[in-house]
């Protein structure tokens, strides 16, 4: 793994999560591949279940994403991420994160890490005397 083939799995990676394709998420992960949201909550264990899982959850409305690739040592790729989205009420989420992931030789994820926080806000009000 090198900084810009770590970069291109990246771009795949937010790019699943936009389509939320389960063939896009699958092409992404090794068969017996760990995914862990944070040192907190329970991982997925085995590329189907990590499938399941993403796209349970929905394509988030109005997405956008940036990472940046900061480091690769090994099979070892360390990124910057950050995205935002609306919620379901209309108002904005963002997440502001760090990826660590493991990869085997065919360039898939053998094991994701992501610690992130979290700000949202709530839908605009309009304004005074404005039609609904």
């Amino acid at each position: 793994m090198d900084l810009a083939s770590f970069g291109s799995w990246l771009d795949r990676y937010f790019a699943a999560w936009a389509s939320n394709d389960p063939g896009d998420v699958a092409a992404l992960f090794a068969e017996d591949a760990e995914y862990s949201w944070g040192p907190f909550r329970p991982s997925a264990h085995g590329r189907d279940a990590i499938v399941r899982a993403w796209v349970d959850g929905g394509a988030p409305p109005r997405l956008r994403s940036r990472s940046e690739p900061i480091a690769v040592a090994g099979k070892t790729g360390v990124a910057h991420w950050w995205v935002s989205f609306e919620d379901d009420a209309g108002g904005s989420v963002e997440l502001d994160g760090i990826l660590v992931c493991d990869f085997d030789v065919d360039g898939r994820c053998t094991r994701h890490r992501e610690w992130y926080d979290r700000r949202e806000a709530p839908a605009a009000e309009p304004p005074v005397g404005a039609r609904r």
